[in-house]
């Protein structure tokens, strides 16, 4: 366990896996989160801007 943190944050690879990672969670949890933030806000098309408080 010591030689995978070793390599980790030791070496350049390492650090680039971490990188690559953190860049594929955070791609991931972006793409879940959008799919719930559709299904609560549906779409209401383009001719209802009308509700608004400055319109």
């Amino acid at each position: 366990m010591d030689a995978f943190f070793s390599f980790l944050f030791g070496t350049r690879e390492g650090v680039a896996v971490l990188f690559v990672a953190g860049i594929v969670i955070f791609a991931i949890a972006a793409f879940v989160l959008e799919k719930r933030t559709h299904k609560i806000y549906v779409d209401r098309g383009p001719g209802d801007d009308n509700d608004s408080f400055w319109g």
